[in-house]
């Protein structure tokens, strides 16, 4: 029996619980999400979503994918993180040729807000990708978009909090 009250379980399972789940974004059919879905807009995050903490080189697989995702049509393919070092969050918007939202304070909405705001998105017609439950899923949730978790790319090597954020990520997915 969980000593969790029910509605903290409503709550995490409303806000917590992502739309699809990958192993990284080299899993993901794009083609499905425009097609299928009528997603118009993406929105990555950067860090162990598209590169580990360690680089500031995105892989060549990594930027081959982009260039694939480029002729389907989106209308808007962003980058929001919550790093605060704008120059390496900038040498990976370069690399993608893509707009950047730095130090964005996940999961409070004001940024994605503003992000859907200037792109003249609906959150019905956007998709967030992210490796962290607790900022990308909880956010895009909050605001009913499409919530794309992956996991991280590099779960070895970080702080110890990260660390123990991401073996609770495990566990709870492994509930689903």
């Amino acid at each position: 029996m969980s000593l969790m009250p029910p509605y903290l379980r409503s709550v995490m399972r409303r806000y917590l619980r992502p739309t699809q789940v990958y192993e990284s974004i080299h899993d993901i059919d794009f083609n499905h999400l425009y097609r299928d879905l009528g997603l118009r807009h993406l929105f990555f995050d950067v860090d162990n979503t598209l590169i580990p903490y360690s680089q500031t080189t995105l892989s060549v697989q990594t930027l081959n994918l982009f260039r694939a995702i480029r002729p389907i049509g989106f209308s808007t393919i962003g980058l929001i993180s919550n790093n605060s070092n704008y120059t390496r969050i900038q040498t990976v918007s370069q690399q993608l040729n893509c707009p950047a939202a730095v130090f964005a304070c996940k999961p409070f909405v004001f940024t994605m807000r503003r992000l859907l705001d200037v792109h003249q998105a609906s959150p019905h017609e956007s998709a967030i990708i992210g490796d962290q439950l607790l900022t990308d899923i909880a956010l895009g949730n909050y605001l009913n978009m499409h919530t794309i978790f992956v996991d991280p790319i590099e779960p070895d090597g970080v702080s110890a909090f990260k660390a123990a954020q991401y073996r609770w990520q495990q566990r709870y997915l492994s509930r689903l």
